[in-house]
């Protein structure tokens, strides 16, 4: 720690930040895709990328739906589909099969997940190693770093990070802007009178970032959005630029009061308002509402409104609501103008409403619901998160430091209570729902293990070990007393326990038992080192660095052993590899998963109905027969569930059947066979 303390802050950030991008860069897109969320959301990013749409969300992948995707807002496609463009991948003219063949599309659907739970991470480190300790803060970091929960989530393709890792840094720099009692000097300033502005970095930052996620919108839906309005005998053709015109108008009014700016406290709310933002843009209200009820509650609960007039942050919260709606609003209202209703009923009716107040497809379940799936995703934390809890009601601050150093705790406290409590009121749940609540979590219990190193209170350290050691050893025997056991962390981020509650079949060649418990071990020495005087030194090492080794081989060793058997980009890669033409069509049976519409690049829904080869739903049988009959003499590909193959075989013309023959079933749900009709 000594030679830490060393360092400059700059470099301390950039020594978090490359060890959150060592974390989960590494092998993030070596292995293929989980369904149903990774392929979904990636396909309609493919969408976005070869129809050259940034307005509109595409998903024509089953007949049960409609073309358009309306369940999600827009930023996770946006990212993705940027990255995709990088990767020079779902573009115009591509060959078939790019996507299952080799692994870019893996990588560029993950990449952008992974830098936004990197944000996270840093969120936690700056706002705790401000006010309390660089310890603290760095402890923080690791803790949120290493939650299973969190890095699973982080290497995943699917919206829940993008919506975390800003709202963590838009509380993060709230805090900063309630706390930074010694930022209230006024910014040095270039320019005369109404013409001068704030000199400083952090002013420039805050442009800059207002300006890169506001104009390349305002300049998509300028020129992307179209309308047509009947005129008498003739259509007038209205630009989406007469539309824009209030948040150019928006735009200029925040850079003319920024400028008005005099202190640093209103630029973290400027930034945090747009971090807000984005949030909105990744997940929808919860990404405003979150932060919003943290921010109130934490003022409420320590009577602080108070602060809200120093340092013109009464005058940032007002520019901070024109910052958060030039760049939350304008998609939506592109939206709007586009589609009319039925697209503001399907997100915020359906999506938000009906999930929260009447429940939608999911889980059901009361209060205690997500105290489970805490378990598997704070391991090994969950032995210190009892303790910590009660610690940070109990503790009674001191002055001056100390009092900034409890309200780091009280909003950890509250914004991990407020993200537990919020997602416990919603009728539909999702183990992952909770994801949210991580950050506040990970900054009471680091806080609290700062300060049991500091002040060495042993008594509240023996506290700790009689209720978080069991605890620990009650999550551990979940995660070990089977061979497929280890499966709860992959229903940390897949919801496969509502279409199999018993779990899938579980491979034959792995079991991690074995190395379970030995970190089960080494967590339950870890935290025990940490206590014990002699072992103080250890103590204080082991556990994250226990944490940061188990991380490792959940992301780079568990995961891509697992895929082959998940993933539907085994099997549909083998496709690509034995048919001889795209005459050679596969046949997606049964299916509703969605990796077999984006790794065939939506090759099975394309084209006139009569030729599409997707067989779902009633009818099916009869549907595949007759599509069978027009392609006599050709050779096709099946694509099912393995439970399926038989009841294929016989689908067959008689004359057919004995050409059937499986060509992948690696995969324990999915296998691939093949036929000459």
């Amino acid at each position: 720690m000594k030679m830490l303390e060393r360092l400059s802050e700059r470099q301390m950030a950039l020594l978090v930040i490359l060890f959150g991008l060592l974390l989960y860069l590494p092998f993030a897109g070596s292995y293929g895709m989980w369904d149903p969320w990774e392929t979904h959301y990636s396909e309609v990013a493919r969408q976005m990328t070869h129809r050259g749409d940034y307005i509109s969300l595409w998903w024509p992948g089953s007949p049960r739906d409609p073309d358009v995707f309306w369940s999600k807002p827009v930023l996770s496609f946006w990212l993705m589909s940027l990255t995709m463009h990088l990767a020079g991948i779902g573009l115009r003219g591509n060959p078939a099969g790019e996507m299952a063949l080799g692994h870019r599309a893996e990588w560029a659907a993950r990449i952008p997940f992974c830098l936004t739970g990197v944000l996270g991470i840093y969120a936690v480190y700056l706002l705790t190693a401000r006010f309390v300790s660089r310890r603290a803060g760095l402890l923080a970091a690791v803790i949120v770093a290493t939650a299973p929960m969190y890095s699973l989530v982080a290497r995943q393709a699917m919206t829940d990070m993008a919506f975390v890792g800003p709202m963590a840094m838009a509380l993060a720099l709230a805090g900063l802007a309630l706390f930074g009692d010694d930022d209230d000097g006024e910014l040095p300033r270039r320019g005369r009178g109404w013409r001068s502005w704030p000199h400083h970095n952090l002013f420039y930052g805050t442009l800059a970032l207002f300006a890169v996620t506001t104009i390349p919108q305002l300049v998509v839906n300028s020129i992307q959005l179209k309308v047509e309005i009947p005129w008498g005998d003739q259509t007038i053709v209205m630009y989406g630029a007469l539309a824009m015109i209030p948040y150019y108008l928006g735009f200029a009014l925040f850079v003319l009061l920024a400028a008005r700016t005099r202190h640093k406290a209103p630029l973290y709310l400027y930034l945090s308002a747009i971090l807000c933002a984005l949030a909105v843009l990744a997940k929808g209200l919860a990404g405003l509402g979150l932060p919003l009820i943290v921010f109130l509650a934490y003022l409420a609960f320590t009577r602080s409104w108070g602060r809200l007039r120093r340092a013109q942050l009464g005058f940032g919260l007002v520019v901070s609501v024109i910052a958060f709606a030039v760049v939350a609003v304008p998609w939506h209202h592109a939206m709007l103008i586009r589609h009319g209703m039925p697209f503001w009923n399907e997100l915020f009716g359906d999506n938000h409403w009906r999930r929260m107040v009447i429940g939608r497809h999911g889980d059901r379940g009361s209060f205690e619901y997500f105290l489970r799936e805490l378990g598997y995703g704070l391991w090994p934390w969950v032995a210190l998160a009892p303790a910590a809890l009660g610690w940070a009601v109990l503790r009674r601050p001191g002055p001056g430091a100390d009092a900034r150093k409890q309200g780091v705790i009280w909003l950890g406290a509250i914004w991990f209570v407020s993200a537990y409590a919020l997602v416990s009121l919603s009728m539909t749940k999702f183990h992952h729902y909770v994801l949210p609540a991580i950050p506040g979590l990970a900054i009471v219990v680091a806080c609290f293990v700062d300060d049991l190193l500091e002040r060495r209170a042993w008594r509240t350290a023996a506290a700790t070990l009689v209720i978080g050691l069991p605890l620990l050893w009650l999550v551990s025997v979940d995660l070990v007393e089977a061979r497929n056991s280890a499966q709860r962390f992959l229903w940390l981020f897949s919801y496969d326990y509502v279409q199999s509650p018993n779990g899938r079949p579980w491979p034959e060649t792995l079991d991690f038992s074995g190395t379970l418990l030995a970190f089960a071990i080494a967590f339950a020495l870890g935290t025990i080192a940490l206590f014990v005087p002699r072992a103080r030194r250890f103590g204080q090492y082991a556990l994250p660095v226990a944490a940061i080794v188990f991380t490792y081989f959940v992301l780079d060793d568990f995961m891509p052993k697992l895929a082959p058997y998940w993933s539907q980009k085994g099997p549909i890669a083998a496709y690509y590899e034995h048919r001889r033409s795209p005459d050679e069509r596969l046949i997606a049976y049964m299916l509703y998963w969605r990796g077999e519409t984006f790794y065939t690049s939506n090759e099975i829904y394309d084209g006139p109905i009569e030729e599409r080869t997707v067989f779902d739903q009633e009818g099916a049988d009869d549907r595949l027969k007759d599509w069978i009959s027009h392609h006599r003499g050709q050779r096709a590909f099946f694509l099912y569930e393995r439970h399926q193959q038989g009841h294929i075989r016989d689908e067959l013309p008689a004359e057919a059947r004995a050409s059937f023959q499986v060509v992948d079933e690696l995969n324990n749900k999915f296998s691939l066979s093949q036929a000459d009709l």
